[in-house]
């Protein structure tokens, strides 16, 4: 005997009244979610098969890193040029005493010194499956620790909703699953979808239901200890009393909460999440202290030219003033795409057309920060690491990490993303980026000026030689990719292309690391072909 409900009408119905977070974990129970494959490691290059090659690799960024440094096992004569003065691109740390340099403004960063006080103002997270990136923290001894990504203990907060007043994620999301829960074992007593189910199928579903939502004998969601305590558990007879369940229609009315719901269920945000221990540019340093003197900075391109079959790269330097000029069997261009597109060089075409229409995916993202004396998240409100979540325009709010219980801690009191909230905070000076973080702050934390200080941020299209955050490939029309995506994954003459922009991982180092492996593996298989 079989009932009215199939497996993928089970998922939809799922999927229509619960969202991502829900078909994410029935799709796992079901057993229908196939792992993805398991990094096989850098192209194994034979020992000295490059000798002889000279590569010339423009950007000193994590993808330039990782190109040079696979390449000379093998022989390859390497040579990096940065034109900031720093190495690592958007792998960029920030710690008191440092300068943060954007076009029109120059910000000196006052903190105190501190091994834990820092700001990660470019990638902040490593993900467990992003192999290739964790294989060099590995080779080169970079220390890592867990960061608290998601965090249940922190907030969400929306002026759309529950009249602004922020509420814990742990009694929205356990109280948003929960009613989802109930939605969804109505729709199996419904019988009302397509193919069958078996009764054994039915059953197994309705008891995964009550447990994913933590329903009743009756199948209906009452509140759970998963959403928290009006009165917490304690001694003898202080058997606790739970919060009362979140109205659903309250909880939907937030559109920044939908995100926030599904986070830690997201291929690229689940647990573990890692981070270099006192900063992300411990994994620059590993590059620089292996590459040594092949790392140029401020040394700025100026003119890419075809030389027969090869390359001739005129760069200057910007310390001294001096042109310089710097010839190569191959190029490596790992510069960002807006920056790449107003560059003098020989590419062809469809090439310069793939360039320009690529730029246009590039997200304006920005990051404030501030050093708090005192770790009043922790002693106040029991956060350790983690994120809140806003409606207002800061987005996100972080809790550092590292440093629990120490003296002073640095708060990420801003993380945009959304491309027209950061032009805008882009377009503000610093102090006034500052002082709107401030004041969307105090909506989550009463009080939030007097409890942070000495506030520092970076606006991504602001930044000399980068121009932007990272490209969104996937959240630009499908043809932008077809169109100007592909012609860069060939080579032009003598050049070719890598960066996180030449990946389907954008916005993370793995992208990076995966692109450079992938550009490395072209030239070997070139070089192999021209000596056969």
């Amino acid at each position: 005997m079989t009932t009215g409900l199939s497996r993928r009408s089970f998922v939809n119905l799922v999927g229509r009244v619960g969202g991502a977070a829900a078909v994410y974990a029935t799709v796992h129970a079901m057993g229908l979610m196939r792992a993805p494959e398991a990094f096989a490691g850098p192209p194994a290059l034979p020992r000295n098969s490059g000798r002889g090659i000279r590569v010339a690799i423009i950007g000193g960024g994590i993808s330039g890193m990782a190109a040079a440094y696979e390449l000379r096992k093998a022989g390859y004569q390497c040579t990096i040029l940065e034109a900031r003065e720093r190495a690592g691109g958007r792998n960029w740390t920030i710690r008191g005493g440092d300068t943060i340099t954007e076009t029109g403004s120059t910000q000196r960063v006052t903190w105190d010194r501190n091994p834990d006080l820092y700001f990660n103002v470019g990638p902040a997270r490593l993900p467990h499956h992003h192999q290739a990136v964790l294989a060099y923290c590995r080779e080169f001894g970079v220390r890592l620790q867990v960061i608290v990504n998601e965090n249940r203990g922190a907030l969400v907060q929306d002026d759309a909703a529950f009249s602004g007043r922020p509420q814990s994620a742990r009694r929205v999301i356990n109280d948003a699953r929960g009613f989802v829960a109930e939605l969804a074992a109505k729709g199996l007593s419904a019988g009302a979808l397509d193919q069958p189910l078996s009764p054994d199928d039915l059953a197994n579903m309705r008891a995964f239901l009550r447990a994913f939502g933590r329903l009743d004998e009756r199948m209906k969601y009452a509140g759970s200890s998963r959403a928290g305590y009006a009165e917490p558990p304690g001694a003898h007879g202080e058997s606790g009393r739970l919060l009362a369940p979140l109205p659903i229609a309250e909880i939907a009315k937030a559109d920044s909460w939908r995100e926030a719901l599904f986070f830690g269920e997201g291929f690229e945000q689940a647990a573990t999440m890692m981070q270099p221990v006192g900063g992300m540019d411990a994994i620059v340093r590993g590059f620089a202290t292996a590459l040594g003197p092949i790392v140029n900075t401020n040394a700025e391109v100026t003119q890419i030219r075809r030389a027969g079959d090869k390359a001739r790269i005129v760069w200057r330097d910007r310390r001294r003033g001096r042109d310089n000029v710097l010839d190569a069997d191959y190029v490596i261009c790992t510069v960002p795409l807006p920056v790449l597109r107003r560059m003098d060089a020989d590419f062809s075409p469809a090439v310069k057309r793939a360039i320009a229409g690529g730029a246009q995916v590039y997200l304006s993202a920005v990051k404030i920060a501030f050093q708090s004396d005192r770790r009043w998240w922790e002693t106040d409100h029991q956060i350790y690491g983690g994120i809140t979540w806003t409606g207002r325009d800061i987005t996100q709010m972080w809790y550092p990490s590292a440093g629990f219980h120490g003296d002073k801690g640095i708060v990420v009191g801003a993380y945009i993303w959304t491309h027209s909230i950061g032009e805008r905070f882009a377009a503000m000076t610093p102090a006034q980026r500052v002082e709107r973080a401030l004041a969307d702050g105090e909506a989550i934390h009463p009080g939030y000026a007097r409890l942070v200080g000495r506030g520092a941020s970076l606006a991504w299209t602001k930044v000399p030689f980068i121009e932007g955050a990272w490209a969104e490939w996937d959240e630009a029309p499908p043809q932008l990719r077809r169109e100007f995506y592909t012609p860069l994954q060939a080579a032009d003459g003598p050049f070719y292309f890598a960066g996180e922009h030449m990946s389907h991982i954008n916005g993370w180092q793995e992208g990076a690391v995966r692109s450079a492996h992938a550009t490395v593996a072209q030239i070997a298989d070139r070089v192999r072909a021209r000596r056969a």
